[in-house]
């Protein structure tokens, strides 16, 4: 555990907290009730996702409905071609079929474009949460790092921090002809591809002439109504603001019906949209029973109030997925008990403040014992954990 990397998640926290209780969004309970609803008709619906792939291919969209992640990874080498320098926006579903790592070993440049994801890149860092993924950094600890890496002295300011990473991603974003990014939705009654961003960045980057789009079959939604839904809950409950300062709906490549109203395809870029649905294990998790895990929309909502993740930060987590929902997710994919289980307390505060009201403890109950006994034995060990490490956190920021 870093106590400067908790000190500084829970002050991240604590923000994103007080603006939620500065910003009631109207109406949030029925918002809630209808995402629940669109999550439960969605997910690991083959009917819907059949409409959704023949929909996106009327609109001029390339699908590739694959099942494992390197299969995935082939076929985007197969787009790239020769190019050599790639610019991409966060996603959680790129991180988890590790694109980055595949496409640098053949020897291609692959440059974040969200601020927080190109200082964890350069950092060699792991992140804290979904949507902002240094939030356990510092400013004196990311300028210390991108001096070294820049090789200029950079101030612990955070508007200088984000000036010299968004000058590096501009010049990245000016050389390169190819953009990945994730999706947050695909709709099946209009084919259409959603994205949510405050940067503006993923707009720079679906500008390329070829947009490669990176998702999962959990994505999908019944229609653009339905994912607003969500996009608001998710960026109320990631930030605090009750809608993000962009969302891109592609629903096919640029075309004009100016002359005699006939459609002219590829008058701007991008003049190729690919995208890239990949299942990686979903269908196995839906047969199994564990069906609502796939219902999270990736807030981090549950973070926020986890006892042990504000206590230990992305100890508890393994590689990119954070907290017991994260862990409970890899231990499935994996078909393995990842040794983190054991720091979940079973509190509840996630499923209390989660939109969907997912039930991640009885999840991690089911994954990590085997009967009352077992599970008393977990409740104690976690429980003792938790109390170790708040009372090192406390002596130690009694000290400073």
């Amino acid at each position: 555990m870093k106590y400067e990397e908790v000190t500084a998640l829970r002050k991240a926290f604590n923000s994103v907290k007080m603006r939620q209780i500065q910003n009631p969004p109207q109406g949030f309970s029925d918002k809630k009730k209808r995402l629940k609803a669109a999550r439960e008709l969605s997910v690991g619906n083959e009917k819907l996702l059949n409409q959704v792939v023949d929909n996106l291919k009327k609109n001029g969209i390339k699908v590739h409905l694959v099942r494992e992640k390197q299969e995935a990874i082939d076929i985007i080498l197969g787009e790239i071609g020769e190019e050599r320098l790639i610019v991409k926006s966060k996603s959680n579903v790129t991180k988890e079929i590790e694109l980055t790592g595949s496409l640098e070993k053949k020897g291609i440049t692959v440059v974040e474009t969200d601020i927080g994801d190109r200082i964890l890149q350069i950092l060699k860092a792991k992140p804290s949460h979904p949507t902002g993924p240094v939030a356990h950094l510092s400013a004196k600890e990311i300028a210390k790092n991108l001096s070294t890496y820049y090789n200029i002295p950079v101030k612990e300011d955070p508007e200088e921090i984000v000036k010299i990473v968004r000058d590096d991603v501009i010049s990245n974003l000016n050389r390169a002809g190819i953009g990945i990014t994730g999706a947050n939705a695909i709709t099946a009654e209009e084919g259409s591809i959603v994205m949510t961003h405050n940067e503006g960045n993923i707009y720079e980057v679906m500008r390329m002439k070829k947009h490669i789009v990176v998702t999962s079959i959990d994505k999908i939604y019944p229609d653009i109504e339905s994912a607003m839904t969500m996009l608001k809950i998710l960026s109320f409950n990631a930030t605090g603001s009750i809608i993000p300062s962009f969302v891109e709906i592609i629903s096919g490549v640029s075309k004009t019906a100016d002359i005699e109203k006939k459609f002219i395809k590829g008058v701007h870029n991008p003049s190729d949209i690919i995208l890239i649905l990949i299942d990686n294990k979903r269908s196995e998790l839906v047969k199994n029973g564990f069906k609502e895990l796939l219902h999270c929309i990736g807030c981090g909502n549950c973070l926020l109030f986890c006892p042990i993740y504000n206590t230990i930060g992305n100890e508890f987590a393994r590689d990119n997925n954070l907290g017991g929902k994260g862990i409970a997710y890899y231990s499935l994919c994996n078909n393995e008990k990842d040794e983190r289980l054991e720091f979940c307390l079973t509190c509840g505060r996630c499923k209390q403040n989660c939109p969907l009201e997912l039930d991640i403890p009885a999840m991690i109950k089911k994954i990590r014992n085997n009967g009352v006994s077992s599970e008393a034995y977990y409740f104690l060990k976690s429980h003792m954990i938790w109390v170790y490490y708040q009372a090192l956190l406390r002596l130690k920021t009694g000290n400073d």
